[in-house]
């Protein structure tokens, strides 16, 4: 891993489940839920994958956003969360005051719980020249050969996500130069730490395990 990548994974909390704030030259959140005290009022640019609950969460929304900060939610989130500055869709590109934004697409490829008609997003976002994956909740799915990524943040708890052993496939494909397991503990309480674990143990790539709570 090179220094720029380094210094960009040291500038990520998680918050549980999905939430990430990354604080680079802008300061992004992915999916806020449940934030912590004293956790948001600074985020410049927040997105939201898709509208289930702890996801989609306006409250936190809220709290995440500076004065001027500005939100980018998948287009199924409209009903839920109507204010967004951007709504967009699975495979397109965005400029939004100077992130470059690539939408992917985040599903299931078994499960009921995220088909591919529902329009859910992950997110390849470069700041500062390093480019992040937030995946969202999805199945390794055949595109991710298509994805260029160094940080991906991955989900590793299975039953609505890809598990330990699909995230190793999802990494296989993504080829980042680390990897961060998400969607397990916190207030969801989905999934376990085992599952972290157990995909460190296995991933070709270094894996970076954090603490909740920033």
């Amino acid at each position: 891993m090179d220094d720029k990548i380094r210094e960009m994974v040291n500038r990520i909390s998680w918050f549980g489940h999905s939430a990430f704030r990354i604080a680079g030259s802008k300061t992004i959140y992915f999916d806020p839920w449940n934030l912590p005290a004293g956790v948001g009022g600074d985020g410049d640019v927040v997105f939201v994958s898709h509208d289930h609950y702890d996801h989609c969460s306006p409250t936190d929304i809220k709290k995440a956003l500076a004065k001027s900060g500005k939100v980018v939610a998948a287009e199924c989130c409209r009903a839920k969360y109507p204010k967004a500055d951007l709504f967009v869709l699975p495979y397109t590109k965005h400029n939004l005051d100077g992130l470059s934004i690539y939408t992917t697409t985040a599903y299931n490829v078994k499960k009921p719980y995220h088909t591919r008609d529902m329009g859910h997003c992950g997110y390849i976002v470069d700041l500062d020249g390093v480019k992040i994956y937030h995946a969202g909740d999805t199945d390794a799915i055949p595109h991710m050969r298509d994805f260029k990524c160094d940080i991906a943040l991955l989900p590793v708890s299975g039953t609505y996500t890809m598990d330990p052993l699909d995230a190793v496939e999802a990494v296989n494909m993504l080829k980042p130069a680390v990897a961060i397991p998400m969607h397990w503990g916190g207030a969801a309480n989905i999934g376990k730490r085992e599952d972290a674990e157990r995909f460190k143990k296995l991933a070709p790539c270094e894996v970076i395990i954090l603490e909740a709570g920033g």
